[in-house]
């Protein structure tokens, strides 16, 4: 849930809705039970993020230290390397397979349990690779959009995927509790980058409709660059807004 309003906040910063590419299946996702998915989001919006996510993740950073959030992050995402290099070993991709293995045994040694992201330090970039992404690999389409309680948006092959990386070491392992606390733990990383930007969010005339239109778009990204890093996808639509807008100058410029 807490990543939702990551979309929010960067569909406002950067994206353009003219930026979906008709045709293209990774931005297309139908929302058949959007009556149930509107009640879902009034849920998860106006009770659980105003009585629960925020108030967590402001007393989260006020007591935690930079570094020891930085530290904590580190950490969670260490966690996904072994399905990355499963996920990628699906697609025949070895040697971002290979990187991922060696990224998740020296971060969790040299590293401190992935505390430290070692690899990044001497050139072995993350790179995310789910089993939803798999999915589309083999053309396997978005299918409907899905508000779930607690969670927020989804695709249903991102649900579908996230069962499956559930299902790989080191997840398979750990017991409920320890499940909860790494997702929680990942969702008040995601929900630190939004404080004091909810203001954008009620600005919008049907704030529903944007989140999707933002999480889709956020999932086109995942798809086609590998990655959850919101920086990137910032950065890359940053870049994509400047090209348009020079274009349109350069147009401008020929009618003149």
């Amino acid at each position: 849930m807490p990543k939702l309003f990551l979309f929010v906040f960067l569909l406002f910063s950067n994206v353009s809705f003219a930026q979906t590419v008709n045709g293209d299946s990774q931005y297309q996702m139908s929302d058949p039970i959007e009556p149930v998915n509107r009640l879902v989001w009034d849920f998860n919006y106006k009770v659980l993020d105003t009585f629960i996510y925020r108030p967590v993740t402001q007393s989260y950073v006020d007591w935690v230290p930079t570094g020891g959030r930085k530290a904590i992050n580190n950490f969670v995402l260490n966690l996904e390397e072994p399905s990355t290099a499963l996920n990628n070993l699906l697609e025949l991709e070895f040697k971002h397979s290979f990187n991922a293995l060696m990224r998740f045994t020296l971060n969790s040694t040299f590293g401190i349990f992935g505390l430290l992201d070692v690899g990044s330090s001497i050139g072995i970039e993350r790179r995310r690779e789910s089993f939803g992404n798999v999915l589309g690999r083999w053309s396997v389409p978005n299918g409907p959009y899905l508000m779930v309680p607690v969670i927020g948006p989804r695709s249903t092959r991102k649900l579908v995927g996230q069962v499956v990386d559930s299902l790989y070491f080191p997840s398979s392992y750990m017991s409920l509790w320890q499940t909860v606390t790494v997702y929680g733990l990942d969702g008040l990383g995601a929900r630190e980058s939004l404080l004091g930007q909810e203001a954008l969010l009620e600005q919008s005339l049907d704030p529903y409709l944007f989140v999707k239109e933002a999480y889709i778009q956020y999932e086109a990204f995942q798809f086609y660059s590998n990655s959850t890093d919101p920086e990137k996808f910032i950065n890359k639509n940053t870049q994509d807004k400047k090209q348009t807008e020079q274009n349109l100058d350069d147009f401008m410029d020929e009618i003149d």
